[in-house]
């Protein structure tokens, strides 16, 4: 992963205030630079056009999920308390502002571009395969009863994105409260694991 230095972190801030205003196509590099308070030949000298400040912010999108995609499964331990450490973690990251905000970014311009959604779709395989991990080896040591892998992490995911993100990210509402945020997770992890047959 890039590691960015601190100029170029200033021009990415301004960068991203500016796509998230008004996207990527409506921001030129010289209301980067005068967002950023940097000259056009230090802006060139870091990012060489707009197709590389965005891809910097995916950079920093990937960067934001990785430690969530670091957490393993622990065979011969508690399912019911892991599951709830996964639970709890996710939905701490896709409840973050800053998050959301390089997420509303990356959806918009993968919307207007195939070829855009094509090489964003390349640069989170990784993360999306390593999020599987955890349920394939969940699945190894039968603790997902007679469901697949595949399908046990599309319902885990796909469950606590409808309930903590995607109205947020889509519809600008306000995040989830830490008592909301707790109550879902207990409830999200108790019908998991009512649908389940965890080894003891």
């Amino acid at each position: 992963m890039t590691q960015y230095s601190a100029k170029q972190q200033d021009i990415l801030s301004a960068a991203i205030k500016l796509f998230a205003q008004q996207g990527l196509s409506a921001t030129t590099m010289e209301q980067v630079c005068s967002s950023a308070q940097v000259s056009k030949r230090t802006l060139y000298k870091h990012f060489a056009n707009k197709d590389a400040l965005f891809g910097a912010v995916v950079d920093l999108l990937i960067k934001r999920i990785v430690p969530l995609t670091s957490i393993q499964f622990i065979p011969n331990y508690d399912f019911a308390t892991q599951l709830k450490h996964l639970a709890t973690s996710a939905v701490a990251l896709l409840g973050d502002d800053d998050y959301l905000t390089l997420s509303r970014i990356v959806i918009i311009e993968s919307m207007r571009s195939k070829e855009q959604a094509d090489n964003l779709n390349k640069r989170l395989m990784h993360c999306e395969k390593a999020m599987l991990i955890w349920f394939e080896d969940a699945a190894k040591a039968h603790c997902l009863g007679q469901f697949n892998a595949e399908f046990a992490a599309a319902f885990f995911w796909g469950g606590l994105k409808k309930l903590t993100f995607w109205e947020q990210v889509i519809k600008w509402q306000a995040p989830l409260d830490e008592a909301a945020l707790d109550e879902l997770v207990e409830q999200v992890c108790l019908l998991f694991c009512s649908g389940v047959t965890p080894r003891q």
